[in-house]
Parts: structure tokens; C-alpha cells; sequence
């Protein structure tokens, strides 16, 4: 709980909160977009509704707690029945942060939508590759986050192809222009959460060089696909950290140059 709220605060710092701040709303902690990303990635589309062409929206309602846990989620709309559960699911990985008011944290209700829109999802998997790890164990039911030192050696979460994730970023990593054009350098730090699923959310970015590079950062990671973290034979949130250097003098793994 206090890694939770270390980096809640470290997200309201970075996204310009202050205590003198006014009122808002609450907001996912990787930022809206990322989380829209995320839900794009994730999201499975009924298969009768999508054959059918059905689109609409499912409303999740949830109570948000100070230090931005959710809780009490409840279905308040769904253009289909299907697609309630799938929604209701995916709302329940994200993490907030909290509502302000006068720069104090208070709790609140609140409403998230998920759009379902069977053409843009048809056209997204035509341009993309959806990669399902192979997954043995069951997952666990609650929603409970493990921090990466509570783990044993044997049941810490691992890249879903075998590989190392140091050779992944030495392969992937593209040295972003802006970086290279004005010399920045520097080592962007990620928090993120893998789910039971092997999927990454909540992506926040800790500490931040700029210049592209937290861009490049996250975008290695959004393409990953993992082994979750097992405790008691169950699959199991948890929550990890990743450092990604962006250095001057290295090979640039895009195009084997020096900079």
C-alpha cells in the first residue's frame, strides 16, 4: 500500500498537481490516452455483436477511495449483454488517481465508459497481431496487486517468449530524433502492472528524460507480452519497475549507428 502511494504521489507531481490545485475529477493514472490505449488492446469484442455490427457503449460505475482504489463497480448501461462482463473487467485493472478538491484528495463516485465499435475494432486487428501467451494456471479472483519483492523467485512474472528483457529492449529500442538531434540522454523509469492475463496497464512514467524518449519507453513496453506473477498456484497481478536507457555514445539499435 505505501509503493501505491508513493506512486500515486509521484503522478500527481509529474502531471502538474499541487496542493493549491483545483477541483478535478478523478483520472486514470497512466493519463487518458495511454489507458484508452490499453483498453483498445485488451478489449475483446462479443462475437454476435461483432458479427452482427452492434456498437454502443457500456457504463461502469465505481466508488474511488482517496488513495485512488476502486471499488463497488456496477454495470449502470450496456448496449449489449455480453459486453457488459468484458467491460466490467477491464475497468476494474485501472488505477486512479484521486479526486481533488482545494488540493485535498476526497472520495467520490464515478462513471468510466467503454466504447465497443465493431469497424474500428475489425479495422485495428487487421493492422495489428493480438498475441495470447500460453497460459496454464487459473487466475486469481480478486483484484489484489503483489509488489515485485513479495514475490518468490519462481513465481515473478517473465517475457512470454522466453527471451530476456534486456536483449528485447537492445533488439526494439528506436533512438528517438528529438533526443538525437539535441544530445538528450538519460534513463526513463516505468512503473507498470502486469496482469493475469500477461498484459501490461497503468503505465506511469517515474522518472522522466524527455526529448522522445519516455514516448519510445512506453511503447516498448505497451508491445510486451508476459508470464504473469503466480502466488498459490493462481495468476496474479503485480506490479514492476523497468529502467530504459537512452545513451549518447551507445549503438543506436534502430539503425546500428553511433551517436
Amino acid at each position: 500500500m505505501k509503493t501505491l502511494k508513493h506512486i500515486i504521489a509521484l503522478v500527481i507531481l509529474f502531471s502538474g498537481f499541487q496542493l493549491t490545485a483545483q477541483n478535478a475529477a478523478p483520472e486514470p493514472v497512466s493519463g487518458k490516452a495511454l489507458t484508452k490505449d490499453y483498453i483498445t488492446k485488451n478489449l475483446v469484442y462479443p462475437e454476435t455483436d461483432l458479427e452482427q455490427g452492434n456498437s454502443g457503449k457500456v457504463v461502469i460505475g465505481l466508488h474511488i477511495d482517496t488513495e485512488g482504489i476502486g471499488s463497488q463497480y456496477v454495470v449502470k448501461s450496456a448496449f449489449s449483454e455480453a459486453a457488459a462482463p468484458i467491460a466490467l473487467d477491464l475497468v476494474k485493472t485501472i488505477l486512479w488517481i484521486p479526486a481533488m478538491r482545494n488540493g485535498i484528495p476526497y472520495e467520490c463516485e464515478h462513471e468510466y465508459e467503454i466504447d465497443f465499435n465493431a469497424k474500428s475494432y475489425k479495422r485495428y486487428w487487421k493492422r495489428h497481431e493480438r498475441i495470447v501467451p500460453p497460459l496454464t494456471l487459473e487466475a486469481d479472483s480478486s483484484e489484489a496487486i503483489f509488489e515485485y519483492r513479495q514475490l518468490e523467485d519462481v513465481a515473478k512474472p517473465y517475457f512470454a517468449d522466453g527471451s530476456n528483457i534486456a536483449n528485447y529492449i537492445y533488439t526494439n529500442l528506436k533512438f528517438p530524433a528529438e533526443a538525437k538531434e539535441r544530445e538528450i540522454q538519460g534513463t526513463v523509469r516505468l512503473s507498470f502492472i502486469i496482469e493475469k492475463d500477461g498484459s501490461i496497464s497503468n503505465i506511469i512514467v517515474v522518472n522522466s528524460v524527455g526529448g522522445g524518449c519516455d514516448n519510445e519507453a512506453i511503447r516498448l513496453m505497451q508491445e510486451t507480452v508476459w508470464i504473469p506473477a503466480e502466488s498459490h498456484g493462481k495468476y496474479v497481478r503485480s506490479r514492476n519497475m523497468q529502467d530504459i536507457t537512452f545513451s549518447i555514445g551507445n549503438r543506436n539499435f534502430q539503425d546500428g549507428n553511433s551517436y
